[in-house]
């Protein structure tokens, strides 16, 4: 076995325990079915915390986020009765585990080992010698756990509900769906550009999605999170479960957009140029 296959091995094995204890977990807490999987989640989110510590890398926590909503689909269905869900609850559980499985995927083909670390991770510690260790852990993993855990609260009102609002499923559906589209395509040409030959660090990809827009797949995953986030109003769930999505696109917009363009700018002198030819979101077809 290779390097990468046993570190692949290992986070595999890492990510199944982490499951088996929140459900644990979940299963002996007392309370209602949101505070006891806020409780295990919060719980796992220190156990990953632990293993980066232990493997002084902070990507051991990539996955978590997609992983995380495809646990708590699994959890729910167990605890609410899926066996007599609706066709509009199967739909919104495939979807997000679509959405799930699909990202957890690209992290696993782009991820090379434990000798991997996400940039920013190395940026952040670079520039906050002294007050890493509280950003590693509230902002590299619990304010990311928070803020899917509140993104996935229209979940628990699609899988507790008995009538539902097709008009506003479709509509979930069609967007959240077309969102998991939208950042699989851009992933894809991504992953192609990555590996191209004779690559120069100073390239800027603009063919195919990204010549349209700069940050498809940031646009695909904000999509998702609306997407889920109509579902669960459409199955009667109160206008704030939509505060996750809202923070989701806060999270992009105004942490992860411009800690990646002052990363790109070190090392892609035309970035700016690109910036002004093609739009952030909204595509200028040419």
């Amino acid at each position: 076995m290779n390097a990468h296959k046993r570190d692949l091995s290992q986070i595999i094995a890492v990510y199944l325990l982490l499951a088996l204890l929140g459900g644990i977990i979940a299963e002996v807490m007392a309370g209602s079915f949101i505070f006891r999987a806020i409780v295990a989640d919060l719980i796992m989110t220190v156990c990953i915390y632990c293993i980066s510590l232990w493997k002084k890398n902070s990507s051991a926590y990539d996955a978590f986020w997609s992983v995380l909503p495809c646990l708590l689909t699994v959890w729910l269905w167990l605890k609410m009765g899926g066996k007599g869900w609706q066709i509009w609850q199967w739909a919104t559980v495939i979807m997000v585990n679509v959405w799930s499985w699909r990202l957890t995927w690209n992290w696993a083909r782009g991820w090379s080992g434990w000798g991997h670390q996400d940039w920013r991770y190395i940026d952040l510690k670079e520039q906050n010698q002294r007050l890493y260790p509280l950003i590693n852990f509230f902002g590299i993993h619990l304010f990311p756990t928070v803020i899917v855990f509140v993104a996935c609260l229209g979940l628990f009102d699609v899988a507790s509900a008995q009538e539902f609002s097709a008009a506003l499923l479709i509509v979930g559906l069609v967007i959240g769906t077309g969102g998991i589209l939208l950042e699989f395509i851009a992933d894809n040409q991504l992953a192609e550009f990555r590996r191209r030959s004779n690559p120069d660090r100073r390239d800027i990809l603009d063919t195919g999605m990204w010549s349209v827009m700069r940050y498809p797949n940031y646009l695909g995953e904000m999509c998702f999170w609306w997407g889920l986030a109509i579902c669960g109003l459409g199955a009667g769930g109160e206008w704030w479960i939509a505060v996750g999505a809202l923070a989701m696109v806060a999270l992009f917009v105004f942490v992860s957009i411009p800690m990646k363009d002052t990363h790109m700018r070190k090392v892609r002198p035309d970035l700016d140029t690109y910036h002004r030819r093609v739009p952030a979101f909204v595509p200028r077809w040419r």
